[in-house]
């Protein structure tokens, strides 16, 4: 019989035992922190009997209720999210693409700001159409076509709109514009102080601004880029329209502006133009923050590579910033510590184009909406047709 040669294997020294060792402490500990970080406890919804995609999802202010909206004209739910049961259900909207979709300060009114499967204005003032709905009948109170933003103000009394360069106030009691003020060459959006005092305003760059800007009186070649491609935000009173200052950045094409609850921060959501963008292939968008106490913005910024505008809100207590992102073909909410702009969570919506469950069918989609839930550790968000409700605190 053949005998296999044996080859005598030398012994592990000790120095390379330690380095195993110290590979598998880290192994063991990247694979906790991704299981920790990553999907961790996470329960599918169906609602109701709804087949199309969801596109839009707000919490009441007594968080109490979550409002969903749908796509290709099917029902606008509210649906009681501890109890997972839908309450009502309306035929409101009809937008073939679906809406995203806020509550006002007390929950009286949803605003309804229609979506598109695709931006086919890139780079350019984007106008849409809004409607202001009841929260508790889904009866229309106002439509909007052609605006560019639509905000509703704290108390309730008006809904603020802007087309072309004009700040309108529409009380919504007796559907009459009331008030007005132009802004020269605004863009795309508007947003008004939860005290109702402020409003910020987006708009082109002027000329004559630009010229007392340092950076950009040193190179005219930066300055004719900066005056085509780069925007600014200034403050108004919102009593007297008088302008009190415009924040000292500049911004790329801003697409929306929001306060947080407490109006010390203000949010701006701005994407370069297609011609500025480091990788044209990818969308890449920004949220940076202005402190609205100094008047100076925040280096703190977060992105995102959707191609649509992504959705992006501020945990209740504050702390934490979530921002719908792309990975791949996949899309994922990155949930960040605010205070060290660091990424604490993340869930990758990984689902094939259609995917059967034991219940139904999860239809794939391009976009996703989510909000915090009051605990500040766990969120409910769109997958398809489908919610997700993410601990994403949860040691599971």
């Amino acid at each position: 019989m053949r005998q296999g040669k044996v080859t005598k294997r030398k012994p592990i020294s000790e120095k390379m035992k330690k380095l195993l060792f110290v590979l598998l402490v880290l192994v063991a500990t990247q694979a906790t922190l991704y299981s920790q970080g990553v999907n961790c406890d996470y329960d599918r919804i169906k609602i109701g009997d709804a087949e199309h995609i969801i596109s839009g999802l707000a919490l009441s202010p007594d968080h109490e209720t979550l409002a969903i909206s749908g796509s290709q004209s099917y029902p606008f739910y509210l649906f009681d999210w501890k109890n997972l049961q839908v309450l009502q259900a309306f035929n409101i909207g009809n937008w073939y693409a679906g809406s995203s979709i806020s509550y006002s300060a007390k929950g009286t009114y949803i605003l309804l700001n229609r979506l598109y499967y695709s931006d086919f204005a890139l780079n350019k003032d984007r106008e849409v159409t809004f409607e202001i709905v009841d929260a508790i009948s889904g009866k229309r109170v106002k439509r909007f076509e052609a605006y560019h933003s639509v905000k509703i103000t704290a108390d309730e009394k008006y809904a603020i709109g802007l087309t072309a360069d004009e700040i309108q106030f529409w009380n919504l009691s007796t559907q009459k514009k009331e008030k007005s003020f132009t802004v020269a060459e605004a863009s795309n959006s508007i947003a008004i102080s939860p005290d109702g005092k402020l409003i910020a305003v987006s708009h082109h760059l002027y000329e004559k601004d630009a010229k007392n800007i340092p950076q950009l009186q040193r190179d005219k070649k930066t300055m004719k880029s900066a005056l085509k491609y780069k925007q600014q935000i200034s403050v108004f009173d919102a009593s007297t329209f008088e302008k009190l200052y415009t924040i000292n950045e500049l911004y790329d094409i801003i697409y929306k502006l929001t306060f947080d609850k407490d109006g010390l921060l203000l949010m701006c959501l701005n994407i370069p133009h297609t011609k500025m963008q480091n990788k044209p292939s990818v969308r890449q968008m920004y949220v940076n923050f202005i402190d609205m106490v100094t008047h100076q913005p925040l280096r703190r910024g977060f992105t995102s590579a959707t191609y649509l505008e992504p959705d992006f809100k501020l945990s209740h207590d504050g702390k934490l910033f979530g921002i719908i992102s792309k990975s791949n073909q996949f899309l994922e909410l990155h949930i960040y510590d605010l205070e060290t702009g660091k990424m604490a969570y993340r869930f990758q919506q990984s689902f094939r184009l259609l995917e059967r469950t034991e219940e139904a069918v999860i239809v794939a989609d391009t976009k996703s909406s989510f909000v915090f839930l009051p605990d500040n550790q766990s969120v409910m968000m769109t997958m398809g047709n489908h919610l997700i409700k993410w601990n994403f605190k949860s040691k599971k």
